[in-house]
């Protein structure tokens, strides 16, 4: 503030001194009395003399002001330490925390830049970043108004996230005449392998109830990605074992669980599932 007054009126005593020695030129060249002259040079004199004493009250004003500010970010920054002290931490542990916030909230600002199908390939990243956002909510740091802003913004993004992300991943297929599932199934740009047919029809058990019988035109969904409550059943998979694996329940004893979702594609024999089935996961 004090160096713009101080530019203010230097330009005020260029001006002075402008209109002085133009006032002198003029007074030349009308021939002005020494007197006039006098007269006038000591009324110029007396503006400059008011305007530099204008200045230098302008500066200790600024000096004063200065003085303020500082006595006031003192009392700001003993606030803030109490207020640290309170919760436990310094303000470099604050400051700390709001750089991991602003690095989660760039990362999921680029998650939320990609397609629905990219996201699909990165849920176990959307899930790591949920982590980190659930158990920094955790440190008191949290307690601050703009920590809590920042987390609001990034569950915000998240949110954002999940409606873009797709449950699932698939192509369309249309039925022609003289298909079957095996054929389906073993053309290149399916499976190119005619055994995973099971996996047409268990992907499509809602539409197909006989899997000797599809229809031209109808329109099948060809999995490419398996979806977070979904298993594809691999060769050697029982279904104690594929409870017990650590995504999907956890727990060898809760197959029956697995079971009775999915009696409609197994059939009556918990004991035979074929390779392939996509298997629909109930949650704990």
């Amino acid at each position: 503030m004090s160096l713009s007054i101080r530019n203010v009126f230097r330009l005020a005593l260029l001006l002075s001194f402008s209109l002085i020695f133009g006032a002198s030129v003029s007074l030349a060249q009308e021939k002005m009395s020494m007197e006039d002259y006098n007269a006038q040079l000591a009324q110029w004199q007396g503006r400059e003399t008011v305007a530099k004493q204008a200045l230098d009250a302008c500066a200790k004003a600024s000096e004063e002001v200065k003085k303020e500010i500082e006595a006031m970010q003192g009392q700001v920054d003993e606030t803030w330490k109490a207020i640290y002290e309170e919760i436990g931490v310094d303000a470099d542990a604050v400051d700390a925390y709001r750089q991991s916030l602003k690095d989660l909230d760039a990362q999921v600002a680029g998650l939320l830049a990609l397609s629905p199908e990219e996201l699909f390939k990165k849920r176990e990243e959307i899930k790591d970043a949920e982590a980190k956002l659930a158990a920094l909510k955790q440190n008191p740091i949290f307690a601050l108004t703009e920590m809590q802003n920042l987390v609001a913004g990034i569950e915000g993004k998240l949110t954002q996230i999940k409606n873009k992300m797709p449950k699932a991943i698939y192509d369309e297929y249309s039925v022609v005449v003289g298909d079957y599932l095996w054929k389906i199934s073993g053309k290149r740009d399916i499976y190119a392998d005619p055994m995973q047919w099971m996996r047409i029809y268990s992907y499509n058990k809602d539409q197909i109830k006989d899997p000797d019988l599809i229809y031209p035109q109808q329109i099948l969904k060809i999995q490419r990605e398996v979806g977070p409550d979904e298993y594809l059943v691999q060769k050697g998979d029982f279904l104690s074992k594929i409870a017990g694996n650590a995504d999907v329940l956890g727990d060898p004893g809760s197959w029956a669980k697995i079971y009775e979702r999915n009696k409609d594609v197994i059939g009556g024999n918990a004991n035979m599932i074929f390779p392939y089935t996509v298997l629909v996961i109930p949650a704990n």
